[in-house]
């Protein structure tokens, strides 16, 4: 896109530039060998100020095949700049030449006024074009590759003059121009102006207006370097490396404007957006582009901010998330908690009890640890063992809250079913400390773990107790001489209210309580029975299987 048919254009500008030297060497050639002294400086003025007033040379009789030669502000009008260039360094050579035998060092200085002017006009179109480069496209980019050769023919005059006064000691007042040095400053202004002047953008109407500043930046700074690499970088030569130049000029313009933004101090949520752009946005979206990747050297911009300011950004976002995520984890919490208290059955899913509890926190976790993964780097550590000290806490609460509902049982008749419900959970969080592939420390997992298997006992153990209460007065029976004698249909019995209890238990999730037909009489629940014989209250855990 934008670049030029090499071929073609070399071809055509090689024939421009000799052209523009050999027309400027006739204007000067023709001189008499007396004009070369003082005495016919006003010739030479006259043909200099007469080539500036768009004087078209002569064409020779043999010549009408040749291309028409242009003047200097003809190739200006055309955008030629690199064939206006050489006309006045042809010119340069001649008048230098020719004013070194002047008797008349008024009139030299007036000859060299003119260049001198001539050259500030070329000049201003030169460097207008180079800023301007970012922004050009198609058939403009050959005004671009025309002004780049005009610096390379300033250079290679710039040498020559050097060289010069090595050999002599002498050269023109105004050489060396210094063409290149001058490309790097106008660059890094083109740039800053770039940066500083953004119009409003789409997509940025409902940010805040930090937001809105750093995002129009982020987007300039894309977009713009996107021109660069494939339609700015044909106009220069390899050795000018211009893709990195300018992702430099752009990346230094950016990394100080945003550090202007964090100097009056952040809300959290342009803290979190600031710490998105230095760690992640602009390295992925920006340096890691399919398209800018294999031009610009990412790694060698560095960080846009320095190392103490990130650290206190960083600081600042993990003090800040602490306190939000335990405020989350509360509410999921808080709000399935007054369902209970207000005597609220747990909501069925695919005839199962079930209760949003796990999935909102594992949800808010999972959320927490993935935006701590874009915007943090040296705290990333920090912030997951704040994450898993807020779980744990939260497990905590959970537990003391459900002993405390299992307490007062008799005020609730949902009790039994919101138990039921909790046990999913459980399940569920289990499920994810322990296969999570987040960078947890083992420790602070198996703290969390060492909780939940608390609160599962705690559920268990109600719901062993709900299923064992009618079947007490017959297991006193057990064991004893009616029952081996069978006198007594003990255990028709108790299989029939353990069948019973089963079809109240089936609304908890398979994954949490196990049972087979009823027909082949055989159960298992969750492997832990409890009962208490009314003689000693010795606790007793059994697991017990019918089988036909």
């Amino acid at each position: 896109m934008g670049t030029l048919p090499a071929e073609t254009t070399n071809a055509r500008d090689s024939a421009g530039d000799a052209l523009a030297k050999d027309q400027a060497n006739e204007q000067l050639d023709d001189l008499s060998p007396k004009n070369k002294t003082g005495k016919c400086k006003k010739n030479l003025k006259g043909k200099i100020l007469g080539w500036t007033r768009k004087i078209r040379p002569k064409t020779k009789p043999n010549s009408v095949s040749s291309p028409q030669a242009l003047t200097f502000e003809e190739y200006l009008k055309l955008r030629r700049i690199s064939e206006a260039g050489q006309q006045l360094i042809s010119l340069e050579e001649k008048l230098y030449r020719y004013a070194d035998g002047s008797e008349n060092q008024e009139e030299a200085l007036k000859e060299e006024e003119e260049l001198k002017l001539a050259y500030e006009t070329f000049s201003q179109d030169l460097w207008t074009t180079i800023a301007a480069g970012v922004t050009l496209s198609g058939e403009e980019l050959r005004r671009l590759a025309s002004a780049v050769r005009s610096i390379e023919q300033e250079e290679e005059r710039d040498k020559k003059c050097l060289e010069e006064k090595e050999r002599n000691g002498r050269i023109p007042q105004w050489r060396p121009r210094e063409c290149r040095k001058e490309l790097d400053t106008v660059l890094q202004k083109a740039v800053e102006q770039r940066m500083e002047d953004i119009l409003e953008v789409m997509g940025a109407e409902k940010l805040s207006s930090i937001k809105q500043d750093i995002f129009k930046m982020g987007k300039r700074v894309k977009e713009d370097l996107l021109s660069v690499v494939m339609n700015v970088k044909s106009c220069y030569p390899e050795g000018y490396d211009i893709c990195n130049v300018y992702a430099k000029l752009y990346h230094i313009a950016f990394s100080s404007q945003l550090k202007k933004i964090t100097e009056f101090g952040l809300g959290q949520e342009d803290c979190t957006y600031v710490l998105g752009w230095v760690h992640n946005y602009y390295q992925n979206d920006i340096l890691k582009h399919r398209d800018l990747e294999k031009e610009i050297d990412g790694k060698s911009l560095g960080s846009l901010l320095p190392e103490d300011v990130i650290k206190q950004l960083e600081s600042q976002y993990v003090s800040s998330r602490e306190s939000e995520i335990k405020q989350w984890l509360s509410k999921a919490v808080g709000n399935e908690v007054t369902k209970w208290m207000e005597g609220e059955i747990p909501e069925q899913m695919d005839g199962f009890y079930h209760s949003e509890i796990a999935i909102d926190v594992i949800q808010s976790i999972v959320g927490a640890v993935k935006e701590a993964k874009e915007v943090l780097d040296e705290e990333f550590g920090n912030m997951m063992h704040v994450v898993m000290w807020a779980l744990q806490e939260l497990l905590e609460r959970y537990k003391k809250t459900l002993e405390d509902f299992i307490k007062d049982k008799e005020k609730h008749k949902n009790c039994a079913a919101v138990i039921k419900a909790n046990m999913f959970n459980c399940k569920q969080f289990r499920d994810y400390i322990e296969k999570t592939n987040d960078p947890f420390e083992a420790e602070d997992k198996e703290k969390c773990l060492s909780v939940l298997s608390g609160l599962e006992d705690t559920g268990y153990r109600y719901l062993a107790d709900l299923m064992h209460l009618p079947l007490k007065p017959y297991y006193k029976v057990l064991i004893t001489q009616e029952w081996l004698t069978s006198s007594k249909p003990v255990m028709d019995n108790i299989l029939h209210l353990a069948e019973k209890q089963i079809q109240e238990f089936k609304k908890l999730k398979p994954c949490c309580f196990q049972v087979q037909d009823a027909v082949n009489c055989s159960f298992l629940f969750l492997n832990r029975l409890f009962f208490y014989q009314s003689a000693d209250r010795k606790k007793t855990m059994v697991t017990l299987t019918f089988k036909p």
